[in-house]
């Protein structure tokens, strides 16, 4: 298996790679506000915040600032944390290979299919697991792996010749969990950060304060709260960074969101009129950099029913590419099941989200107007809980 490139670290390289992740999140949220658009003097504070995650990164990667300027410049999509996949290859010389790649243009559909006749073997019904570069504290760009296991006759060098080159900056002991267990809280304690680091971070923490006093977007000001949060963190401390590989910053990233069927004892799902098609649909929402994708469930479950919930399973790893439903904005979602720890617990819904919700049978959800791409993972989420109808 692959070696733990942080363990035996010194404290120095530890804050390297922490301040390496926070400068992720920090571009994360500029991109994503610029994605969404705005005023005119609020895309000029991104457009800071975002240059300013540069910095950050040069300060403890090998490439010169304007180099990973020149890379952040380029974002134009929402940025999530990156979907790739590890497969786990059992050989017939009793070898196993594991390769760690991300999406690029190919899908994940395509990619199960292309690897499992290239082995000569069949297509995994589904991952066992999901990892984490940050739970595994790697400083490369905020990337989950959906895990696979396959068997085949061939030898390991076989095997390593069909394969795509793998990601190098995956490489290391990432934690593999069940997905229904992956939603882990991450660390999020004080951040021992170089003068020059805080010194950033304050101009971040000031440009998010000025936004707080004209935004009136609700996306917005959530947005500014999280990048203040971000630059509270740090704690001005006497380091000498070592220079570390933060990775492939110019990784083509797909966009991820996740969402939660939640049944009821009765065997109903909750759905959600949604506030901008009138449709219904289950909660959910885009992955946050820094934020595990089964933690993104949760959250939006919380966020837009007011409900605390417990995951169940992963129903579906839903590649809207394979599906052919056109959806550039974010094409991959992970589709948990869950339940309510607390069946009492009243629903709030969040105005902006949704203006009404309904428990459905299965019988019911199939006549019901689900918005696109609901009509096919709600089925799914039935059967993973019932079995099929």
């Amino acid at each position: 298996m692959t070696t733990n490139r942080t363990a035996d670290a010194s404290p120095a390289r530890h804050e390297a790679i922490g301040l390496a992740r926070l400068a992720d999140m920090l571009r994360a949220e500029a991109a994503n506000g610029l994605y969404w658009g705005g005023v005119p003097e609020e895309e000029s504070r991104l457009h800071a915040i975002r240059e300013h995650a540069a910095a950050l990164f040069a300060l403890v990667d090998h490439r010169p600032y304007e180099e990973i300027r020149a890379i952040f410049a380029t974002d134009s999509d929402l940025r999530t944390p990156i979907p790739g996949t590890e497969f786990r290859i059992d050989c017939g010389d009793g070898t196993r290979v594991v390769h760690r790649r991300r999406f690029r243009s190919d899908t994940l559909g395509h990619r199960l299919e292309a690897t499992a006749t290239a082995l000569g073997t069949a297509v995994p019904e589904e991952p066992i697991a999901i990892a984490d570069t940050d739970l595994g504290f790697l400083p490369c760009p905020h990337t989950y792996l959906l895990v696979y296991e396959f068997a085949t006759d061939l030898d390991a060098d076989a095997v390593e010749k069909l394969l795509e080159p793998a990601d190098p900056d995956l490489d290391g002991d990432l934690p593999t969990l069940p997905p229904a267990a992956s939603a882990v809280v991450p660390e999020r304690g004080p951040l021992r950060v170089s003068p020059a680091a805080k010194e950033i971070l304050d101009d971040v923490a000031a440009l998010a304060k000025e936004s707080l006093a004209t935004v009136t977007s609700t996306y917005s000001i959530e947005r500014q709260h999280r990048i203040a949060a971000h630059c509270e963190r740090a704690v001005e401390a006497e380091l000498d960074y070592p220079r570390i590989d933060c990775g492939d910053l110019a990784a083509y990233g797909v966009p991820t969101g996740a969402d939660a069927a939640i049944f009821d004892d009765e065997g109903r799902i909750l759905v959600i009129r949604r506030t901008d098609t009138g449709q219904w649909a289950v909660p959910g929402g885009g992955t946050e950099v820094g934020e595990p994708v089964a933690l993104a469930a949760i959250r939006e479950a919380l966020e837009e029913t007011g409900l605390d919930v417990e995951l169940t399973e992963l129903a579906w790893a839903f590649d809207k590419r394979d599906t052919n439903l056109g959806d550039s904005r974010m094409p991959m979602i992970m589709s948990f099941t869950a339940r309510m720890l607390d069946p009492a617990q009243p629903i709030r819904l969040a105005e902006l989200e949704a203006s009404d919700h309904r428990w459905l049978t299965r019988d019911e959800a199939s006549q019901a107007d689900l918005f696109k791409g609901h009509e096919l993972r709600i089925p799914v989420a039935f059967t993973k809980r019932f079995g099929e109808g």
